[in-house]
């Protein structure tokens, strides 16, 4: 796990990547929450599972018809015996569905008690009460050839006996109402047919002829082509209508700014000038900034002679050549702009009547424009009721066709009927008949199984995707490389198993081989993104408390000493400093003593530094908060501060600072702007994505260079690559963290102190 992440480098396209996961960030979400998604999945599973086996018994049974047309049917043409054929399956589909059949059923099962008690056996063996009809269902379905089609009735009841039952009573109830309809006599009916069929055809004729007269009285034998047209010549008035009044919008909004420019000068409307020439200018100029006036005639020559004159003019007062208002090439200067100023000024009157000339035109446009569109809007209505006159044509005619065709359906029917052969021709008969079911189709106990294992892989994978959904804390490189789209610097894992008075030590003492890689491995990452020349700041800070940039800090110092990197380990957490502890220094002196002796004794500090820097290890310097204070950064705005950080970068290569939660207050984004390089600290499953995206892009709004995230405390079980999800908000985050950052006591901190001196 640790050498994922040690050796994890991302490409340099990481910034741009999709924000999807692939299949196999996916399956590391399944297989990191595996054993919660068991023991969700499997009772859900399980409980599906009982519940369908639960459902009560039911056997289906069947039994069949086939229809096979005898020799007389089969003799008639292929078109003429396929129509046959499809008349008697649609009679049969019919018959075998009608409520006259089912009524048939129910009557011989209430006659017969031993049928009633099979069907309704089931039923009072549970204790329920139901009617007889209730008890069975029956369907039809055809099957078959096209040309040798069956007809199946499947029956379906909570006893194998009553199913055979009532497939046997449906075929043999259907064969006596078949046979009984057979002697029906239709001669009458096919008469009174072809009456209405003769009439109907001559209401069609007079209704067609009625239509093409009354085409050719309007003199449009095609409607479509007329409309068509029409339309044409409607959309090319409307479109120039539109045109005409964009076009005069336009230009009333240009003559009302030249007004506006007009009397905001205090020019009357016949005269631009005003007093002065500089003022007359300047109201010339005015009207430069209507596109209409700037583009118009010869104004952009003439504004470029005005400008080299005003250059003129402005060099003779500015070059001290001692040109005063009555020199004469002053003189000359002011006649030659009087003159261009009335040339511009008669530019402008012309521009600012040529607007009105072309509104007019546009008004007088406008009205031929709709008084043509008048014109077409009328032929439209005309063109409308002629239209509509011949639907209703279309209309009456699509009805009586309709009837036609259906009174001559109606005969082909009944010489079908007619033709059918006799009894001992009947081409429908009974094929199979109805067999006890040796089980019960439903409940389908295989087909349980399979739904309740594949429930289960569904719900297997789901949970885990769901789990995920709603946790949206930083906990992968996937999270910092695209979510928030910053480099990963490095993986810090297990860091909780160290002990915590012991973690700042961990490459100072070499405590553990496997965290040292990491930190060697994050020290060559920030070599690669930095951009910046020693001696440098390195600025350490993390969004909230408790996420480890203060041991990060001091190993990192660690790490760059035994590069051979002079460093000094700065505690810039003047609120609550910290750093002296593990070192086992008094916080008697430091940064805040180094600022006060410059600002009393100047630039003469040299020797101060020796005396608030202490060697913890070879070219490792720690230089205490030497205080407490809530002004850190109105200290940072003070010259003294700048003398101390110069002061720093002289007698080292690397500064790390170590600072407080840039999520609770401001101190580090104000010396984020005075460092070269900022390395930003967040623990595993611990602060908000969407919160830790916010607070790195306030860095980068200080100018300062990321050089990236370092993800701490991974658990040994996690592989980098998923975690994704929402936001809490910033102002919980805030009143989440700021009293159990600074809700201790003074005596609570000196107990700690206490304890801390016993253990060591």
């Amino acid at each position: 796990m640790e050498e994922d992440f040690e050796n994890y480098s991302p490409s340099p396209a990481a910034k741009n990547k999709s924000k999807i996961k692939g299949v196999s960030d996916f399956l590391l979400i399944v297989r990191d929450r595996w054993l919660l998604s068991v023991a969700l999945a499997l009772p859900i599973t399980l409980a599906y599972v009982f519940v369908q086996q639960q459902v009560p018994e039911h056997f289906r049974s069947s039994s069949s018809f086939s229809l096979t047309p005898p020799p007389a049917i089969l003799s008639l043409q292929s078109v003429e015996r396929e129509n046959h054929l499809e008349g008697l399956i649609a009679k049969h589909t019919e018959g075998l569905n009608s409520q006259q059949l089912r009524a048939n059923v129910i009557l011989r099962l209430e006659s017969n008690p031993e049928y009633k008690s099979i069907l309704l056996g089931p039923y009072l063996k549970d204790g329920i009460r139901v009617g007889l009809p209730s008890t069975f269902s029956y369907t039809v379905a055809q099957a078959g050839t096209k040309s040798r089609p069956r007809f199946i009735i499947s029956s379906d009841a909570r006893s194998a006996k009553g199913a055979m039952i009532i497939a046997d009573l449906a075929q043999a109830e259907y064969e006596t109402l078949h046979r009984s309809t057979k002697s029906e006599k239709v001669e009458f009916v096919k008469q009174t047919l072809e009456d209405l069929l003769e009439t109907s055809l001559m209401k069609e004729r007079q209704i067609a002829k009625d239509m093409t007269n009354f085409k050719n009285k309007h003199g449009m034998p095609y409607i479509e082509d007329e409309k068509r047209d029409n339309g044409d010549r409607k959309s090319q008035f409307a479109n120039e209508l539109t045109g005409s009044s964009l076009e005069q919008i336009r230009i009333i909004s240009l003559l009302r700014q030249i007004e506006g420019i007009k009397t905001g000068r205090g020019t009357s409307s016949d005269s631009l000038a005003s007093e002065g020439l500089t003022e007359d200018i300047a109201t010339i100029k005015e009207y430069f900034k209507i596109d209409a006036i700037e583009q118009f005639g010869r104004v952009p020559t003439l504004r470029l002679a005005l400008k080299d004159l005003e250059k003129e003019r402005k060099d003779f007062a500015e070059t001290g050549s001692g040109y005063l208002k009555y020199h004469p090439k002053m003189l000359e200067n002011e006649r030659s702009i009087k003159q261009l100023k009335g040339a511009l000024e008669a530019e402008v009157i012309s521009a600012v009547g040529d607007l009105k000339d072309k509104l007019k035109q546009l008004i007088i446009d406008k009205n031929e424009f709709a008084i043509e569109m008048g014109k077409v809007q009328e032929k439209s209505k005309e063109l409308s009721e002629i239209e509509e006159q011949l639907k209703n044509f279309d209309r009456q005619l699509a009805v009586v066709r309709k009837k036609s065709d259906q009174i001559q359906s109606r005969l082909g029917d009944v010489a079908i009927e007619q033709a059918l052969p006799s009894d001992k021709e009947e081409p429908l008969r009974m094929d199979s008949f109805a067999q006890e079911p040796g089980g019960p189709y439903s409940p389908d106990r295989q087909k349980i199984k399979e739904q309740g294992i594949m429930i289960f892989a569904v719900l297997f994978i789901l949970i885990p995707m769901c789990f995920e959904f709603i946790d949206n804390r930083v906990k992968s490189p996937w999270d910092v490389e695209v979510f928030i789209g910053n480099d990963l610097i490095g993986g810090i894992p297990k860091i909780s198993e160290v002990e915590e008075r012991e973690r700042p030590l961990i490459v100072g003492n070499d405590l553990d081989d496997g965290l040292t890689e990491s930190f060697r491995s994050m020290y060559s990452r920030i070599q690669m993104n930095s951009h910046a020349d020693y001696p440098k700041l390195i600025l350490v800070t993390s969004a909230i408390p408790s996420e480890g940039k203060s041991l990060i800090s001091a190993n990192l110092a660690y790490s760059c000493a035994n590069h051979g990197r002079k460093t000094i380990l700065v505690d810039f957490d003047l609120r609550r400093p910290g750093l002296h502890k593990f070192c086992k220094l008094e916080n008697s002196k430091g940064l805040l003593t180094l600022v006060n002796d410059v600002a009393q004794k100047g630039n003469e500090v040299e020797d101060t530094i020796s005396d608030v820097l202490t060697e913890i290890h070879p070219n490792l310097f720690v230089l205490p908060s030497g205080g407490k204070t809530r002004a850190a950064t109105e200290m940072l705005e003070h010259d003294d501060f700048t003398v101390v950080i110069e002061l720093l970068k002289r007698n080292a290569e690397v500064i790390i600072i170590d600072s407080p939660p840039i999520g609770l207050f401001p101190d580090s984004l104000a010396i984020a702007r005075k460092v070269d390089e900022v390395l930003f600290v967040t623990r595993y499953g611990k602060v908000s994505r969407k919160v830790v995206k916010s607070l790195i892009e306030s860095i980068h709004e200080t100018g300062a260079n990321l050089l990236g995230v370092v993800l701490n405390d991974l658990p040994q079980k996690k592989t980098p690559g998923y975690y994704y999800s929402g936001y809490y908000g910033y102002g919980y985050f805030r009143y989440k963290y700021y009293n159990k950052y600074y809700g201790k006591s003074d005596s609570e901190e000196t107990t700690h102190k206490a304890t801390a001196s016993k253990s060591s």
